[in-house]
């Protein structure tokens, strides 16, 4: 879980000072596709993944999401967590995350969700505020259709995996996913450009040639 000082100074961050921070630091790219994009432009949300990866289910009878729903409930109100959803590319085109999960995630201390996969009832996501972030949109019936495969095990979404854990942190430019190990040293890469950046920008409004901002500014970090 993450910690509030560390969870709000994310929250300061876009993903674009953490996708150059990675690459000033050498470290693999870690942006999700972008195709997954936020169900309500421009949300925001930081937070520790909890993994779910669904199958298609051989029967209506065989269907059976109950490991789903418990993973949501297993979580404490204050864990800050991101549910993070695999869902079989056959039912791309049923939502598997609307109010009623929304409702269900928040009450136990989720801040948001990524789906590789469909999310519905979009108008009231967005008069809830609860951010998503999905592959596409769809009114499709899901229930009856999957199983819950594995909880708490890696899943792959938008291209990248994503383990138990990890931070997720999204915004209007996409999703990126980082590890607990990588976490500090990213962030504090992350914050130096941003510092740097706003130095560039204060100079360049200032009329400063480009020799002048560098000179300002230093080398980026």
């Amino acid at each position: 879980m993450l910690k509030p000082q560390m969870h709000n100074t994310l929250l300061s961050l876009s993903t674009t000072f953490i996708a150059d921070a990675r690459v000033r630091l050498g470290l693999p790219e870690s942006h999700l596709d972008p195709s997954i994009r936020p169900v309500v432009p421009f949300s925001r949300m930081v937070g520790t993944a909890v993994t779910v990866l669904l199958e298609v289910a051989d029967d209506e009878a065989s269907a059976d999401l109950r490991p789903l729903v418990a993973a949501y409930e297993a979580q404490s109100p204050d864990s800050m967590s991101i549910m993070a959803i695999q869902v079989p590319p056959e039912l791309h085109s049923n939502g598997i995350f609307g109010d009623g999960a929304a409702l269900l995630a928040r009450r136990h201390g989720f801040v948001g969700a990524v789906v590789d996969g469909a999310v519905r009832d979009t108008h009231e996501l967005s008069k809830m505020e609860f951010p998503v972030f999905s592959r596409t949109i769809s009114p499709g019936y899901i229930v009856g259709k999957c199983s819950t495969t594995s909880v708490a095990e890696p899943v792959v979404i938008g291209g990248r995996t994503i383990h138990q854990g990890d931070v997720i942190v999204a915004d209007n430019d996409g999703v990126i996913v980082i590890r607990p190990e990588e976490l500090d040293e990213v962030v504090k890469r992350a914050q130096a450009i941003k510092e740097w950046e706003e130095k560039v920008h204060n100079a360049s409004s200032e009329g400063k040639s480009r020799e002048e901002v560098m000179r300002i500014a230093g080398p980026m970090p």
